[in-house]
This record gives C-alpha cells, sequence and structure tokens, in this order.
C-alpha cells in the first residue's frame, strides 16, 4: 500500500533537520565556501595558472562537498555509519545517470530549434548562419505555435530530470543511514510520492535555489575581473546556496524516515 506522505510535515521535518546539521558541518561549510571561490578563480577569464587548473578545481568542490554532505547526513541521522567513499560511488553513479539522460534531452533540444526554424520558414539554418541571425529568428518564433512547440520541449525535458532527481533524492541519505552502496535500489522507495516530494522540494529546492540564484546575479557587477573578484563571485555564490543544500539533505532524511521499507514495516 502506498504511503501518503504530508507536505507540511516534510518541509517542517526538512528545516529543522536543515537547523540540527548547521552547527556540525560549520567548519566544513567554510572550507566548501573557500572551495566554491578556488573554482570561480580557476576558471575565471584572468586566471592562468595551468589548463588543468579547472579540473583539479573541481575535484577540490567535489571532495569537501561529499565531506560536506557526509557530515550533515551523520548530523541528520544521529548515526556513525556510512563513509566517505560509498557516499562518493553513490553521487557519481547518479552524475552519470543525469549524463546520459540529460545527453538525449540536450541533444534534441539543440536541434529542436533549427528544426522548427526552417518549418515556419523564417531563417534557412546552416553551419554559416550568424548566431545574432538564428537568436533573433528564434526570438521572433517564439510568440507563434512553433515557439509554443519549442516551449513545451524544453518544460518536458526539465521534467524528466526533476522527476529522476525526486525519485532518487533517498540515495545521499540511505547510503549514509544504511552503510552500503545505494543508487538505483532506492527507486522503487519513492514510486507513487514523487508528486508530493516535489512540491515539499518547492520549499527546501528551487525557492532556496532561486534565490541564492537572483542574488548572486544581483552581484555579478561588484566583484569586477580581477582574480579577487572571481573569488569572491565563486565563494558568496556557494555561501548563498547553503540554505538549499542543507535543506535539500534535511528533505531527503525526512523522506527516507518515511519511505525506508524498515522504517514502513514497524509502523
Amino acid at each position: 500500500m502506498t504511503r501518503k506522505l504530508s507536505i507540511p510535515d516534510l518541509v517542517a521535518e526538512a528545516w529543522s533537520l536543515a537547523l540540527r546539521a548547521a552547527r556540525p558541518s560549520l567548519v566544513l561549510m567554510l572550507a566548501l565556501i573557500v572551495a566554491g571561490g578556488i573554482y570561480t578563480f580557476a576558471v575565471g577569464p584572468g586566471s592562468a595558472i595551468g589548463d588543468a587548473a579547472p579540473a583539479i578545481a573541481a575535484l577540490v568542490v567535489f571532495v569537501v562537498g561529499i565531506e560536506f554532505s557526509l557530515v550533515v547526513y551523520r548530523a541528520m541521522l544521529e548515526t556513525r555509519t556510512g563513509d566517505r567513499l560509498r557516499l562518493a560511488h553513490a553521487n557519481l553513479a547518479i552524475y552519470v545517470a543525469f549524463l546520459f539522460v540529460g545527453a538525449f534531452v540536450g541533444f534534441f533540444l539543440l536541434i529542436l530549434p533549427g528544426i522548427l526554424l526552417k518549418a515556419s520558414g523564417r531563417v534557412e539554418i546552416d553551419a554559416e548562419t550568424p548566431p545574432d541571425v538564428v537568436q533573433a529568428a528564434l526570438i521572433d518564433m517564439l510568440p507563434t505555435a512553433y515557439g509554443a512547440v519549442l516551449i513545451l520541449a524544453c518544460v518536458a525535458g526539465a521534467a524528466v530530470l526533476f522527476y529522476m532527481a525526486l525519485r532518487l533524492l533517498l540515495i545521499g541519505a540511505a547510503t549514509v543511514a544504511t552503510g552500503q552502496t545505494l543508487v538505483f535500489r532506492t527507486w522503487s522507495w519513492t514510486k507513487g510520492h514523487a508528486l508530493r516530494l516535489g512540491l515539499a522540494a518547492l520549499v527546501t529546492h528551487i525557492l532556496p535555489f532561486a534565490l541564492a540564484v537572483l542574488v548572486n546575479w544581483g552581484l555579478r557587477n561588484v566583484w569586477g575581473d580581477s582574480a579577487l573578484g572571481a573569488f569572491l563571485s565563486g565563494a558568496v555564490g556557494m555561501a548563498l546556496l547553503v540554505p538549499f543544500l542543507l535543506g535539500g539533505h534535511g528533505l531527503a532524511v525526512a523522506a527516507l524516515h518515511r519511505l525506508h521499507p524498515e522504517t514502513a514495516s514497524t509502523e
């Protein structure tokens, strides 16, 4: 029997867990903020520290992020189980899965505008068509039925990825809670709950992320083009994402408490 989730209870527990984990994860939170600054410094236009720097910086962000997640999950679950290698394995498996699905979605969305532009007769697309001509034609096409098709396709592609994220929401929390690397074995646990998890995620994921992006966008001209500006841009951007990270981890743990098969069998 499908268990009914209470959205207000999920959201309330998620933020309560986020507050619980904030203090134990403070040091790693600061490390993650610094790592974010290092990454934007490494990929910045003024960076001259070598071609390998962005990849190394991205690896640093990943390693610090895994350690941050492990500490956060342990604090929320009040456990010492789980280990960083299993959590890294689970995360990498998810990245590969999203890359695989995202490649198909992205390829379709890349070729669809050209098909629609040709069908609408607005411009002939070839390899030599200037980008500004294509962009102007796309903008002109958006209010038409062809534009509606493009918008619906983009929404559908985003919905597919969002649905996958919801169905795989429990992976990190379950890996730490059980001490096993769990990836697609948690898929069945969220069956029938995607809609309610998605509504809860509006408060724990989407709203904090959107606010962070908007604030960071508003600050884009503050930092300047210097190396220090590039570092501050990434560091502040990562700091703004902390509520999103804690709330997201909190929702995963709150949902795990309700959907883990062993928990369900004891209720």
